[in-house]
C-alpha cells in the first residue's frame, strides 16, 4: 500500500491508498446505480412528494454513504495516478522520437549571424517607421 506524504504549514498529511483502489471506485460507482434504481422505486417517486422520505431512509443512507466514500475512493485514484503518463501520450512521444531520429540534423542547427550593424538596423526601423507614416496618410485621403 504506497503512502504519500504531503508537507502542510504546521503538519504533514499522510494519505493511505489501498492496492484495489480501482476495484473500490467501480464497486461505489455500481452500489451507487443500484441503489438509485431502488430510489427510483421507494415511495419519494411513486407519491412525487419528499414528505415520504421516512419511507425511504435506508436507500438515502447508502445513497450518501455509497457517494461519499465514491467520492474519497476517486480523489485517491487521482493522487495516485497524478504521475503516471497516459498510453496515448507514451504513444506520441514515442512516434515524435522515432519521426526526430529519421530526419537530418539540418533541423536542429542554429543559422549564422547576418552581421547587421547597429546603425543598420536603425536605418531599417527609421525606413520602415516611414513607409508606415505613408501607408497611413494614403489611408485616410481615401477615407475623408
Amino acid at each position: 500500500m504506497p503512502v504519500f506524504q504531503g508537507q502542510g504549514v504546521a503538519k504533514s498529511i499522510e494519505i493511505k491508498i489501498p492496492d484495489d483502489i480501482e476495484f473500490r471506485v467501480m464497486g461505489n460507482a455500481l452500489g451507487m446505480l443500484i441503489v438509485s434504481a431502488g430510489l427510483l422505486g421507494g415511495e419519494m417517486v411513486r407519491q412525487r412528494s419528499f414528505d415520504y422520505w421516512l419511507e425511504d431512509i435506508f436507500p438515502l443512507l447508502l445513497l450518501f454513504g455509497l457517494g461519499y466514500r465514491l467520492f474519497r475512493n476517486f480523489l485517491s485514484t487521482m493522487i495516485a495516478y497524478k504521475d503516471e503518463i497516459s498510453p496515448q501520450a507514451e504513444l506520441r512521444n514515442r512516434q515524435i522520437r522515432e519521426a526526430l531520429k529519421l530526419e537530418p540534423a539540418a533541423m536542429a542547427q542554429i543559422t549564422a549571424k547576418t552581421g547587421l550593424s547597429p546603425e543598420k538596423v536603425m536605418d531599417e526601423v527609421a525606413r520602415r517607421i516611414e513607409n508606415k507614416k505613408l501607408e497611413a496618410l494614403k489611408k485616410d485621403k481615401f477615407i475623408n
